[in-house]
């Protein structure tokens, strides 16, 4: 599964070192700079507790890295965020949302309903009913009354769509904190 390392920098980036720094725990990282002090890499490779371990000690600055499913006004709001709560750190869109919520901050919350506005309630059902069932296929595929094809399929679609595979763990609880907000009218 493909993720996007978001960051943001205290300072202007010398890129060869940075790279090197990121490459030597995701070889395949591929990076894109929107800025002097921001861009993201992907890669296949979940690295995120490593980063918490060594971003401390990076170069004499500071460096917030936000792992996300794409780069879109969401993410880079979050990842602004994200870097005043979590200097140094490697953090999930989660944390940054549930840090929000914590202080009584709700900005967020219409860009996290843009991500899923547009998505086919049947997809969203499955979605849901497949957290609800402790992300089993099976139980879910049940729950719908389909048959486990058609599940895997909606699935895969609801993937496609949102870009957000909610068979990893911090993907699944994005949607879940979705669900939640959006039941307390959110």
């Amino acid at each position: 599964m493909k993720r996007l390392y978001l960051f943001l920098t205290s300072r202007d980036i010398e890129t060869l070192s940075f790279e090197e720094f990121f490459r030597n725990l995701a070889e395949d990282a591929m990076f894109t700079y929107d800025g002097t002090r921001n861009g993201y890499f992907e890669s296949e490779k979940d690295i995120a507790f490593e980063l918490n371990e060594k971003l401390s000690s990076f170069q004499g600055m500071s460096v917030t890295v936000l792992v996300a499913h794409k780069n879109w006004p969401l993410e880079k709001k979050l990842l602004q965020e994200a870097f005043g709560y979590f200097p140094n750190q490697c953090v999930y869109l989660t944390d940054v949302i549930m840090k929000e919520l914590t202080f009584g901050n709700f900005s967020s919350i219409p860009l996290l309903n843009q991500e899923f506005r547009s998505v086919d309630k049947e997809l969203m059902s499955t979605a849901g009913t497949f957290l609800r069932s402790g992300l089993n296929g099976l139980k879910t595929a049940e729950a719908e009354k389909i048959h486990r094809n058609t599940f895997n399929y909606r699935l895969n679609r609801f993937i496609e769509i949102t870009g957000l595979d909610i068979r990893d763990y911090h993907n699944a609880l994005l949607l879940e904190l979705y669900f939640q907000l959006a039941s307390n009218g959110r």
